[in-house]
């Protein structure tokens, strides 16, 4: 394939040539580009065979039948030269005149696009493997800069129509062999324009799906989800995400409506990195199980929480009849016995005179903020948690479940009892849930 231009004859005409005997012939490829843009420069896909990119004065155009049809592919790319072009590692990049470097990244979709899949009621494009890098990148645009491509597994959908309501979507990411999902998105509520924004405690919102018509994308992060929280939780050292994917395989499924669809993608490890596939494992081991032990923590404070709600209620009721009913004050005095139990626990687990971000400053960190601290200090890297950080684990974890032992006693045990007496009462029973 040849490129060639005759501006300087005052000829701005495109001339694309392709040969397919080595030379001996030439045929003109440039249906679809203007007649008044010259073009520059041609390319060929090295991973999908037919595939051309073409750069004119003005813009950038692709070819899916080797130069018989030529498609715009300017996207966001304003009008400048396209002096060059190169595709490394399934990324388009473009040299301009005057407009720096631009890519384009992840050309997965045009890759796997034919016609059997435009006919499609929905489709769920196979991603590109992603990398799990060491450090993050930078999405934003600060100032005049680019805009660097999402960091994690970017999935792409397509829709042959906007979905009904009713329609249920979802995506869901699954280990190569697990049977329940890591994650499950599903599809973006209609704005009413009066949605709070979510809180520092709220859960993060899955529903994120866009359900609109044509090319759709959701970009998964590779984490896991984090551990459960308690409203108004306050710590210094704080982890909302969960555990980074260990590289390897993994699958997702796209659901729309009763039509499934599966793919298979992997994860690969950051090329600069020296840490082995164990070393990966073993981090996602022990956060996963810190995680998980904190969750337990936090859902046992909900339930204090709710058992300290109920009885200061229950206790208004019964002070006024106190005085003069030997029963009501006995149910006191169980119900003070019951919170003086309970409290210092609580206040081993967490600093509960936390009320503002800086409080932790004022007041000593409690065991769930020491073992969420080092649970985010093992994350940081590829490397697996070192014998120090796993002696600490143990320790902290020994102090959280001595104290969970004793919340155990207190809801097998002396809530029952309370009960009991309450019941004798002919008073609503407390009634603790785990939600």
């Amino acid at each position: 394939m040849r490129a060639a231009t005759r501006y300087k004859s005052d000829d701005f005409a495109p001339y694309l040539y392709r040969t397919t005997d080595w030379g001996q012939s030439w045929q003109r490829i440039t249906d679809g580009i203007p007649e008044d843009e010259f073009t520059r420069v041609v390319r060929a896909d090295p991973d999908r065979r037919g595939l051309l990119y073409a750069g004119t004065e003005q813009a950038i155009y692709y070819s899916m039948d080797d130069g018989r049809n030529w498609q715009s592919l300017q996207l966001n790319l304003p009008i400048t030269p396209i002096t060059d072009l190169a595709v490394k590692e399934k990324d388009l990049v473009a040299a301009t005149q005057g407009r720096g470097y631009w890519i384009l990244d992840d050309l997965t979709v045009l890759h796997q696009m034919e016609d059997a899949i435009e006919d499609k009621a929905s489709h769920l494009y196979s991603p590109r493997s992603a990398y799990r890098l060491t450090a993050g990148g930078q999405s934003d645009n600060p100032g005049n800069a680019g805009t660097n491509s999402p960091v994690g597994v970017v999935f792409h959908y397509a829709l042959g129509a906007e979905l009904d309501e009713e329609v249920e979507i979802s995506l869901q990411v699954f280990e190569e062999r697990g049977a329940d999902p890591i994650w499950t998105w599903t599809r973006k509520p209609a704005s009413t324009g009066e949605e709070e924004s979510p809180g520092p405690d709220d859960p993060p919102d899955t529903r994120v799906l866009s359900s609109d018509a044509g090319l759709n994308r959701y970009v998964w992060d590779m984490r896991y989800p984090g551990m459960e929280r308690f409203d108004k939780l306050i710590m210094w050292a704080d982890m909302r995400q969960g555990p980074k994917a260990v590289p390897g395989s993994y699958r997702a499924k796209l659901t729309v409506g009763d039509v499934e669809q599966d793919v298979d993608f992997e994860i690969v490890t950051d090329p600069r990195s020296t840490s082995s596939n164990a070393d990966y494992r073993a981090q996602f081991e022990f956060i996963s199980e810190t995680r998980d032990l904190l969750s337990r923590t936090h859902v046992e404070i909900r339930k204090v929480r709710q058992l300290r709600t109920q009885l200061d209620g229950l206790k208004v009721r019964l002070e006024a009849d106190a005085a003069s009913d030997q029963a009501s004050a006995d149910l006191l005095e169980e119900i003070d016995l019951l919170l003086e139990t309970v409290t210092p626990i609580e206040e081993s687990l967490y600093q509960t005179q936390n009320e503002s971000r800086q409080d932790p400053l004022n007041y000593p960190i409690r065991l769930n903020n020491k073992l969420t601290s080092l649970m985010r200090t093992v994350d940081v890297g590829n490397a697996r948690p070192t014998d120090g950080a796993i002696a600490v684990r143990e320790e902290l974890s020994a102090a959280i479940e001595s104290e969970l032992e004793l919340l155990d006693e207190v809801w097998e045990e002396h809530v029952p009892a309370l009960n009991g007496q309450i019941q004798s009462m002919g008073i609503d029973l407390v009634s603790i849930s785990d939600e």
